[in-house]
Formats: structure tokens, sequence, C-alpha cells
């Protein structure tokens, strides 16, 4: 998969997951409702949380692409994907958090990290 086509896939996932689309699903309650402190998050405000939180799941996607077709330590991550090293290890803390990847072995003596297969729905495994 070409590196353009990849980043395609992955910015669809990232519209497709559940993170985007509860901020979208939630803007109005957020702008214009009072939180627990008495106050609502300004339109500005909002519009700056969606987009650093599209440009976090971004990066998780393009990430886990590449942990999905095989094992790759943070170095060869960086490589195929120009993200930083360091946002990577905090990319990858949070996706071991959420069993999304594991560690699966070793590189000298940097860590391979895996994409964990989804378990397929029941709908899924019907058609």
């Amino acid at each position: 998969m070409t590196p353009r086509k990849a980043k395609i896939r992955a910015a669809l996932r990232t519209l497709e997951g559940e993170r985007i689309r509860w901020l979208l699903g939630k803007k109005e309650k957020l702008t214009t409702e009072e939180n627990v402190f008495g106050e609502a998050i300004t339109d500005a405000r909002y519009d700056f949380i969606l987009q650093k939180a599209a440009a976090v799941e971004l990066e998780r996607n393009m990430l886990l692409l590449q942990m999905e077709q095989q094992s790759k330590t943070v170095h060869e991550l960086h490589d195929s994907t120009g993200i930083p090293k360091p946002e990577i290890v905090q990319h990858i803390i949070a996706l071991k958090r959420w069993r999304m990847i594991e560690q699966v072995g070793t590189t000298g003596q940097s860590p391979q990290y895996m994409a964990v297969p989804k378990k397929r729905s029941s709908a899924e495994e019907v058609s």
C-alpha cells in the first residue's frame, strides 16, 4: 500500500471512529450548555478540541495500519509514517492500554508491536 493510500485509509477510519463521531454529535450541547463548573465551551475551543482529537486519531490509525500488516518497532513506525518517535511512544502506550496492540517480540533492544485482530461480530460472521 502506498503511503498516500495508507493515509487516506487511516483518515477514513478516523472519520468512522467513535471518538470523532461522539464529538461531532455533541457540538451543540458542549457549546451551549454549561458544564459542572458553570461554563460552556466556546465554538473556537470546540473546534480546537475536535481538530486535536482528529489529528491524534489519524496518527493512531496510521500506526495501526502499519502494525496490522506486520510487527513493527518504534523506529520502523517512524520511518514509515514520519510521526516523531516520542509521539509514537505515547500512541503505543494508549493503544496497549486499550488492548489494540501487543508486544510480540524484540529486534535487538527495540520492542516489536503488532495490532490485535479485532473480534468479529456475529453479523460479520454470518456474511
